[in-house]
């Protein structure tokens, strides 16, 4: 990416906040991150379905969804700092992709952005949710200052998936 102008980045994961990302990367150096303007992607939703050996479960990808919306940050970073974005997202959840999305903004703006996502996988995935990582991105949307109900939602997912991981868990035994 060439230009001077700043790039509208949408983050809606862990790097929602610098220092749940620094402490799930202790060995990588974190950007340093501007402070992003609360927004919302537009006609999308969160899905668990990557599986990541890192995370022990699957971890969240951004799908297409009519009507539907996902909580985030609206960050405009300078384009030198593209690479290093990109690198963060990759390193934090295998979010490899780059995709356009529309956002609303706070002060109810509706523009054009990029957001980071782990790929599709190539088959239907086996395995458990990462509770792991459910917990991480409530602690980044808490520490971001999301909307308190949308931060008690991530943590009642959390609960709720480790409860019934374990009840399945208790059960096979």
């Amino acid at each position: 990416m060439s230009g001077t102008s700043p790039l509208p980045w949408f983050a809606f994961s862990l790097s929602l906040s610098p220092d749940v990302a620094r402490e799930r990367l202790r060995n990588m150096p974190v950007l340093a991150l501007p402070d992003g303007e609360l927004a919302e992607a537009l006609d999308v939703e969160l899905v668990y379905d990557v599986q990541s050996a890192d995370w022990g479960g699957k971890v969240a990808r951004l799908v297409d969804a009519p009507g539907r919306r996902v909580m985030g940050l609206l960050r405009r970073m300078p384009p030198h700092t593209w690479a290093q974005v990109e690198r963060l997202e990759a390193a934090l959840a295998q979010a490899v992709e780059e995709r356009p999305l529309r956002v609303r903004t706070a002060s109810g703006a509706t523009l054009s952005a990029r957001a980071f996502t782990p790929p599709a996988p190539a088959h239907a995935p086996q395995g458990v949710v990462s509770v792991a990582f459910l917990e991480a991105h409530a602690r980044a949307a808490e520490r971001a200052s999301l909307p308190a109900t949308y931060v008690e939602r991530l943590q009642a997912e959390a609960r709720i998936v480790q409860t019934v991981q374990r009840a399945q868990a208790d059960r096979i035994r």
